[in-house]
């Protein structure tokens, strides 16, 4: 027991009381950042703009690109994060990529897209304000992969659902009748 009372007093004590000194405990040391990033990791907003520099750098292989944007899904999954995709200026980089080449990455980016915005009404403000519903309407009506156009169904209705304003602007950009065509 007395061992204890000592331990908590030394290690309870602040540097302005006058507790005993323990000269063999070192003294703290300052940590490295790079050694909290290798315990923590990276900030979720780093770990966003990376994927997107992945997806976006032209010597990336195809399936990299693929894993990048599930990576980014899975951050945007915290409503945080994807309330975070505006600031980091990530909604146009995501709209552009819905007509890349490969259907992979049209996929991922509609699928990134549509977790964001879910029940989110901030990243759904942001989604409109970029004009994206017109260019994933046009994904839905008009891409070859059912894949990809079963994402960009998910996007749209992950944009309208409890958003009257987005559902105002399905219904300007004829989007009932784009779904009609599209089922």
């Amino acid at each position: 027991m007395d061992s204890l009372l000592k331990w908590a007093i030394l290690n309870g004590a602040t540097a302005s009381e006058d507790a005993p000194h323990d000269a063999t405990r070192p003294a703290p040391q300052k940590l490295d950042p790079a050694v909290i990033d290798a315990i923590l990791g990276k900030p979720a907003s780093v770990q966003m703009t990376e994927c997107m520099d992945a997806v976006e750098h032209p010597s990336t292989p195809s399936e990299a690109r693929i894993i990048a944007l599930d990576d980014l899904e899975m951050l945007v999954e915290n409503i945080d994060n994807a309330s975070n995709v505006e600031p980091l200026g990530l909604w146009p980089r995501l709209g552009a990529l819905f007509s890349d080449h490969d259907s992979g990455v049209r996929s991922g980016a509609l699928w990134v897209s549509a977790t964001a915005l879910q029940h989110n009404q901030r990243a759904q403000a942001a989604f409109s304000k970029h004009g994206l519903l017109a260019p994933v309407l046009r994904v839905l009506e008009s891409d070859e992969d059912a894949g990809v156009r079963a994402k960009a169904l998910l996007c749209v209705s992950a944009f309208i659902r409890a958003n009257a304003a987005g559902l105002a602007e399905f219904i300007a950009l004829d989007g009932l009748a784009l779904l009609k065509r599209a089922l």
